[in-house]
C-alpha cells in the first residue's frame, strides 16, 4: 500500500468503521420488505438446485437478470447459508461506495471538505436503510458510482467492467447504464465535425457492448424459453406494470416529490434550492456544477420515467442515485462559494441533523411508509420474536394466524431456518388470529376498522414507534 493510499484509508476509516459497526449490529436480522424476493427467494433457488439453470420459476422471476440472487447462493456455498454471512456479503459493495464516492466527490470539492461532503452524502436515510439489508441496490449504488469516475478519469475497460455491473443488478440497472452513456457522451464527446463526431460515438458506444450483449443474450433467451420479457399475466407484480392513466401520472408525479424530500431530505432539498437560486450566475461560470447538473438532471429524468408511467414503481429505492448526486451538488455550493465559514458549519449541521432525522420518521398507520429505506424499521425484527414465542407458549399456530407482506412468507425465507411454516394472507372473515404490525401496508384503512371493531388485543409489543400486535376475533 503506496502513501497516498494509506492517507485515504486513514481518512475513510472513520467511514469504514461505522458501515461495518451498522452490518455487523443487524447481522441477525432476518430478510426484509423486497429482499425476501430479489435476495433470499433467488438465491434459495440456485442454492438448492447448484446453479443448474439460469432461469427462475415463473412464481419468482422478477424479468431481469438474477445476478445478485447468484452472488448471494455463491457466497452461502462458500461460506454457509446464515443470516450473519448474507449480511456480510454486502460489505464489500459498501465499501465500494464510500470509496468511489469519495472519489466523486474530491472531483469537485477541494480537501478539506470533501470529509464532511462525504458525511453528508452517506447520510441519506435510504443509503443507510439499504446497508442494513441484503439489498441489490447497493451493489447498484456501487456500480453507478464506478461508472462515474471512471467517465470522468476517461478510464474505458473500468467503465465496461461497471456498466456491465449495472446490467446485472436489474432493469434500473439497465436504465442508469443507459443514463451513464449519456452522460460519457457529454463528458468526453469533442464536437469538430460530423466524421469525428460519429466515430468517437461508435467508439464509445463499444465501451457500453459487454453489457449490452450479456442483457440481449438473457433478454432472447428468456424470451425463447418462457415467452415473456420482464413479466407476465399471472406474475404477482404484474400489475406494478400497468402503465398509468391521466391522473395516475398526476398522483406518481406528487408521490415522486414526496420521495425526493422525505425521510430528512426536505432540509437538503429546501437548502439547495435557495443556494442555486442565489447563485444562478454559476450556471454560466462554473464547469464542474454544468457537470454535476448534467448527472443529476440525465439520472433524475431517465428514472423518473419508469417512476412516472407505471402504478407502482415507486419505492424510496427507486431513485437512490438522485438523492445521492443532489447531496454533491448542494455540498458543492455550501463548501466552494459560501465566503462565510460560519454559515458552511451552520448549513452543514441544519441539513446532516435533519437528513438523519427521517431514521426516525413515523407516519399514521393510514398512511403507507416506505419501511426498507429509513433506519425506523430496526425494532421490528426484535418485536416480531417477542410475539412469535408468546404464539407459541401459547399453541397459537402460525398457520391458523393471518399477516401480511413481507411477513406472510415461509420461514426459510426469512429466517434462512429449513421450516416452511408460514404465516396465511390475512382474511379477517374467515381467521380467529391476526398478526398485525403498522409495518404492515397492505392492511386496508377498512381492515383496520375491522380490527379494532371486532378483534381484541391479545398481546401488544411496541418500541420507537413500531408495534406488532397480535389480535385474536371476538366471539359473536
Amino acid at each position: 500500500m503506496n502513501t497516498k493510499t494509506q492517507i485515504t484509508f486513514i481518512k475513510l476509516l472513520p467511514f469504514y468503521i461505522f458501515f461495518t459497526g451498522l452490518v455487523f449490529l443487524t447481522s441477525g436480522n432476518i430478510f426484509f420488505w423486497d429482499t425476501v424476493q430479489l435476495a433470499s427467494r433467488h438465491a434459495h433457488f440456485f442454492y438448492e438446485n447448484n446453479f443448474s439453470d439460469l432461469l427462475l420459476p415463473d412464481t419468482i422471476d422478477s424479468g431481469h437478470i438474477p445476478a445478485f440472487g447468484m452472488y448471494i447462493a455463491l457466497i452461502w456455498k462458500l461460506f454457509g447459508k446464515t443470516l450473519f454471512i448474507s449480511h456480510i456479503a454486502m460489505l464489500p459493495f459498501i465499501y465500494g461506495i464510500i470509496f468511489q464516492a469519495y472519489r466523486f466527490i474530491k472531483n469537485f470539492i477541494s480537501e478539506p471538505y470533501v470529509f464532511w461532503a462525504l458525511a453528508l452524502f452517506l447520510a441519506d436515510a435510504t443509503l443507510l436503510a439499504q446497508s442494513t439489508l441484503v439489498s441489490p441496490d447497493i451493489a447498484l449504488i456501487f456500480f453507478f458510482l464506478t461508472a462515474l469516475n471512471s467517465i470522468l478519469k476517461n478510464r474505458k475497460i473500468i467503465l465496461t467492467i461497471a456498466v456491465l455491473g449495472l446490467f446485472l443488478t436489474g432493469m434500473r440497472g439497465t436504465m442508469l447504464a443507459f443514463s451513464i452513456l449519456i452522460i460519457d457522451i457529454t463528458q468526453n464527446i469533442t464536437i469538430k465535425n460530423k466524421l469525428a463526431v460519429f466515430k468517437e460515438l461508435l467508439h464509445r458506444v463499444l465501451i457500453y457492448l459487454p453489457g449490452f450483449a450479456v442483457f440481449l443474450f438473457y433478454s432472447l433467451y428468456h424470451l425463447k424459453v418462457k415467452h415473456w420479457i420482464a413479466y407476465h399475466e399471472e406474475s404477482p407484480w404484474a400489475q406494478n406494470f400497468e402503465l398509468t392513466d391521466f391522473n395516475g401520472f398526476f398522483k406518481n408525479f406528487g408521490i415522486f416529490i414526496w420521495r425526493l424530500i422525505d425521510f430528512g431530505r426536505v432540509f437538503l432539498w429546501i437548502t439547495g434550492i435557495i443556494l442555486l437560486f442565489k447563485f444562478r450566475n454559476l450556471f454560466k461560470t462554473s464547469y464542474r456544477l454544468k457537470q454535476l447538473l448534467i448527472v443529476f438532471v440525465t439520472t433524475l429524468i431517465v428514472l423518473s420515467i419508469s417512476f412516472l408511467s407505471y402504478k407502482s414503481l415507486t419505492a424510496h429505492r427507486y431513485i437512490l442515485s438522485v438523492y445521492l448526486i443532489f447531496s454533491v451538488i448542494v455540498s458543492y455550493i455550501i463548501f466552494e462559494k459560501l465566503h462565510s465559514k460560519k454559515l458552511k458549519i451552520i448549513l452543514f449541521s441544519l441539513i446532516l441533523t435533519g437528513m438523519l432525522s427521517g431514521n426516525f420518521w413515523i407516519y399514521p398507520k393510514h398512511i403507507a411508509q416506505g419501511w426498507d429505506s429509513s433506519l425506523a424499521y430496526l425494532p421490528y425484527f426484535k418485536l416480531r420474536k417477542q410475539a412469535i414465542q408468546y404464539m407459541n407458549d401459547n399453541k397459537i399456530p402460525v398457520s391458523e394466524t393471518g399477516s401480511a407482506f413481507p411477513n406472510s412468507t415461509e420461514f426459510k425465507y426469512l429466517d434462512l431456518s429449513n421450516s416452511k411454516i408460514k404465516f396465511p394472507e390475512k382474511n379477517l372473515q374467515f381467521q380467529d388470529y391476526i398478526f398485525y404490525s403498522n409495518i404492515y401496508n397492505d392492511f386496508t384503512d377498512n381492515e383496520l376498522h375491522q380490527l379494532s371493531k371486532n378483534f381484541s388485543i391479545l398481546k401488544e409489543y411496541k418500541s420507537r414507534g413500531i408495534s406488532i400486535i397480535l389480535y385474536k376475533k371476538r366471539p359473536d
